[in-house]
Parts: structure tokens; C-alpha cells; sequence
């Protein structure tokens, strides 16, 4: 049974032995055998298990110290490799989107860049202005871009 604390140098003239049950055994030397090296060796096994004990608790409640201080810093929305593989992933799919509008025609090319993939996308209407041409081309000819885009994309396998 583990001890709460050390029996004191001036009480370890016995050893009181406390049994599961909770039951409690008088041993003293000079009775049943018993020496006074029997009596110091079992203090000395009692010292040493409440020492392990006791720095094996305080290790414990280090490293929960720790666990409980690393919770202040630990951001629980940061998905550092998912972050990453979809960044991955999106730059994959712009170097795939770039490469198959190299395969449309010119005046396609030219209008998908402006109206989808700009970092200022113009409007059909600006467009429509900047060509001197009626909306509703555009809006077509925007429909028909998109639409060989999809065909070469599906040909390809690429999603």
C-alpha cells in the first residue's frame, strides 16, 4: 500500500503494515523472526516507493503544466498541411487553366483574361465598350470561350 508521507526517523522502531482491507500488522523486532535489518529494509523500500511516487506525481503535474500552457498558444484553426496541399492544389489547377487557354483562339484567350482572371475583371459592358461591339456579343462570345474551355478540359481528363 503506498504511504502518504515518510515514517519519521524516531518511529521506525516498528513497521506498522497496512493491508488492502485496510487492516493494520504491528511488525517488532525480536517478535515472529523479525529483526531490526528487517524492519530499517522495509522503511527504506517505503521511502524509495514514496519518492518514486512522489517525483513521478510531480512530473505528471509538470507535463500537465505544460499541456495546459502550450493550450494558450496552440491555434486549433491553423491547418498548417491543409493549407498547404491546397495551395498546392490551387496553384496545380491555375498552371493546368493556363495551359489549356493557350489553346484557345486569340480574341477567346483575350476576353476569358479580361473578364474572369484579371485582378481587376472588367464587366461584359466595359468589354463590349473597349471592342466597340454590342453587350450581348460579348455575353456570347463570353458563353462560347467558357464552353471550349469545358470541351478542352474534358478532353483532357484534367478534373
Amino acid at each position: 500500500m503506498s504511504r502518504n508521507h515518510k515514517t519519521s526517523k524516531k518511529n521506525r522502531m516498528n513497521y506498522i503494515y497496512y493491508s488492502v482491507d485496510g487492516s493494520r500488522t504491528i511488525l517488532r523486532p525480536g517478535e515472529d523472526g523479525v529483526t531490526e535489518a528487517i524492519i530499517e529494509t522495509l522503511h527504506q523500500l517505503d521511502d524509495e516507493a514514496y519518492d518514486l511516487n512522489r517525483s513521478e506525481t510531480r512530473r505528471h503535474e509538470s507535463i500537465d503544466e505544460l499541456t495546459d500552457k502550450a493550450e494558450i498558444f496552440i491555434d486549433h484553426n491553423a491547418y498548417v498541411e491543409e493549407e498547404v496541399i491546397s495551395e498546392i492544389e490551387s496553384e496545380a489547377v491555375t498552371k493546368i487553366v493556363q495551359d489549356v487557354i493557350l489553346e484557345l483562339k486569340p480574341q477567346q484567350r483575350d476576353l476569358i483574361n479580361k473578364l474572369y482572371l484579371s485582378d481587376r475583371p472588367m464587366s461584359q459592358a466595359e468589354y463590349a465598350e473597349e471592342l466597340g461591339i454590342e453587350e450581348s456579343s460579348v455575353s456570347q462570345k463570353a458563353w462560347r470561350a467558357r464552353t471550349k474551355l469545358k470541351k478542352l478540359i474534358k478532353s483532357k481528363n484534367i478534373f
